[in-house]
């Protein structure tokens, strides 16, 4: 299997941590199939973690290099920052989607409505004419019949 150099590094540095007994990470990819995994962006990445975080954690524990503390701080707060910023494009994603599928589904209803629309027949179309046209000379702005406690 070819092997790139952050995948070396990252093999070379746990078995340095395996050796000397010290906590160390080791990220395993599933589900990816043996022929992707030579150019998979996912396998390249992982590495590059788990070779980071060991060769950090071996410079403060082995060599007691207090700026692998500070490197490690540093790394967990920008994974933080792009951890809120990843969620909130997604919810913006989501909400998107969302007013989409809910705009789609008005109208497929309205449509579904105006075929299922049972047509008026003319008797009908042309009585209402009538007495709009009634009340219209009678100057009443409202044809429809009254309540009893509503005044004209």
């Amino acid at each position: 299997m070819f092997k790139d150099s952050s995948e070396e590094f990252a093999d070379d540095v746990r078995k340095m941590m395996i050796h000397f007994n010290l906590p160390y990470i080791e990220i395993t990819v599933h589900n990816e199939s043996e022929a992707d995994k030579p150019t998979s962006p996912l396998t390249h990445i992982s590495h590059k973690i788990e070779a980071l975080v060991n060769a950090l954690l071996g410079d403060v524990m082995f060599a007691g290099m207090e700026e692998g503390s500070f490197m490690l701080n540093h790394f967990e707060n920008q994974i933080e920052d792009l951890m809120t910023f990843s969620s909130y494009l997604r919810m913006k994603h989501e909400k998107d989607k969302l007013e989409k599928v809910t705009r789609d589904k008005l109208k497929e209803l309205l449509e579904e409505r105006k075929h299922n629309e049972v047509p008026l027949p003319s008797v009908f179309s042309e009585a209402l004419d009538e007495i709009l046209a009634k009340h219209k000379k009678r100057g009443n702005k409202n044809p429809l019949p009254r309540k009893d406690n509503e005044t004209e």
